[in-house]
């Protein structure tokens, strides 16, 4: 082999070692590209996943507040019916626990509605302000009816006791 030969050798090795070093670099490219582009999609389908999953959780807190306004919407015609379907039992807070007082009190507490104080109502309100349901109106009743009530108790039901019992009455019948 002559010189020639070895130098051209030489420089075909070269340019050859050249174009591998080539083809690898562009394969590197070619690679680096094909990640970008993978990592881009991932990406993009990413985003869009988040965009489906924030607009599903902004459709949910939509629906449960158009759910809430229903229900609050609901809750006040309700206690506007409520209103008015008991207005006639409606009560003066005057302290005279008369008939009228009375036949309220056994609505509420779902007793015969006549307007008398008997043993059936009073058991109602004993079992209400956690008395001994004796249907026996005594000072234990009126000092847990005026401890339900929160006014004095002294164990004499008498005008402030009953102002107090018919204000919890006309709350509970929705005024």
């Amino acid at each position: 082999m002559g010189i020639f030969d070895k130098i051209t050798g030489k420089e075909a090795k070269a340019k050859a070692e050249a174009a591998a070093e080539e083809a690898k670099a562009k394969a590197a490219e070619a690679e680096a590209k094909a990640k970008a582009e993978v990592a881009k999609a991932r990406e993009e389908a990413f985003n869009k996943k988040n965009e489906a999953v924030k607009a599903v959780q902004q459709e949910k807190v939509a629906l449960e507040k158009a759910a809430e306004e229903a229900k609050e919407a609901a809750e006040v015609k309700l206690a506007e019916a409520k209103k008015a379907a008991n207005e006639k039992f409606k009560l003066a807070v005057d302290g005279d626990f008369g008939p009228k007082s009375i036949k309220t009190v056994q609505h509420l507490l779902g007793c015969k509605e006549d307007g008398i104080c008997g043993t059936e109502t009073i058991k109602a309100i004993q079992k209400l302000v956690g008395a001994d349901a004796d249907g026996v109106w005594g000072t234990q009743t009126s000092k847990a009816l005026q401890k339900f009530l929160g006014v004095t108790e002294d164990g004499v039901a008498g005008p402030e006791t009953f102002k107090a019992f018919q204000k919890w009455a006309n709350k509970e019948l929705g005024f």
